[in-house]
């Protein structure tokens, strides 16, 4: 494939000009135009609608779809270069859901980063849902995800599993109990979080599933930032009750009946690489120390805000 091309495909993209593309890359627009023209040519059709007076650029169908394919292209490309460069170093991609990536893994991740010969990592946060097609088309290595799918391409496999709890600020007159029940909470003052179908169905059974809460997340960081009022609460799994407790500001409370724990469960492609599988199992090894409480304490407080 014609890299020259895809590059000033993509500048042209990112730009929606053939001119600011042309200073973007540093060339004449009669280059830009050149490369664009052998690329389509390499690709058999029209990427790009040219119009003489109208500003900005159109994509045509076949540039529609080819845009994701050229990024793709671009990023193997570096990482080709990577390689020659770095020759038989480790790479290892990683995808978690946002919670498990701000409140649970930095540890993990600081040792691993400290390993030798070193592990070159590559962090993402993402839905479990999507987590689940970036490992099936080889996206990324390995993933922590919270929900269980069923995917022929994918090893999944349960790896812990923590409770859920109520967290939220301290009222002024001190703690209040430990415990809680679901009925004495106001879904008028919930900061929902979609923890997965299995706590959904639990929490429907609770709350009514068409009065929806005030403010509804995908981000448990939000929760340090949106928690101000005793009648506000989230429930949240303890991974982050424990980063909370550090602020001194909340406080957290059990649930009776209490809801299913929450699990996390490791995915990776059932065919992966064999540079891939060190990776792996190197990362499962400081994985291992971390669950043993044998890594440096982190200050993921100071994450949090």
């Amino acid at each position: 494939m014609y890299l020259l091309g895809i590059e000033a495909f993509l500048a042209v993209v990112r730009a929606q000009s053939i001119t600011r593309a042309a200073d973007e890359l540093h060339l004449a627009q009669s280059s830009v135009s050149h490369r664009l023209k052998i690329l389509e040519q390499e690709v058999g059709g029209r990427l790009i609608e040219r119009s003489k007076g109208v500003h900005g650029i159109h994509l045509t169908p076949t540039g529609e779809e080819f845009v994701q394919l050229a990024e793709r292209w671009v990023s193997l490309w570096r990482d080709t270069q990577i390689l020659k460069t770095q020759g038989s170093s480790i790479a290892l991609s990683i995808g978690t859901v946002d919670s498990l990536n701000s409140f649970f893994f930095p540890p993990l991740y600081l040792a691993v980063s400290q390993h030798q010969p070193p592990l070159r990592l590559a962090i993402r946060a993402q839905h479990s849902v999507e987590l689940y097609e970036e490992i099936d088309r080889r996206h990324i290595d390995l993933a922590f995800v919270l929900r269980e799918q069923n995917s022929p391409s994918v090893t999944v496999i349960p790896c812990f599993a923590e409770p859920m709890v109520v967290m939220s600020v301290k009222p002024a007159t001190g703690p209040g109990p430990e415990v809680v029940s679901p009925t004495e909470l106001d879904s008028n003052h919930e900061l929902y979080i979609p923890w997965g179908p299995v706590f959904q169905a639990w929490h429907d059974q609770w709350w009514d599933p068409l009065c929806l809460s005030r403010i509804r997340l995908d981000s448990a960081n939000l929760l340090f930032h949106l928690l101000r009022s005793p009648n506000q609460w989230a429930i949240v799994p303890m991974w982050v009750a424990k980063v909370a407790l550090k602020q001194q500001c909340y406080y957290i409370r059990r649930l009776t009946p209490a809801p299913p724990d929450l699990v996390c469960y490791k995915i990776f492609h059932k065919y992966p690489k064999a540079s891939t599988l060190r990776g792996i199992t190197i990362f499962d090894h400081y994985f291992a120390l971390l669950q043993q409480g044998k890594l440096p304490a982190n200050s993921l407080d100071r994450w949090a805000l």
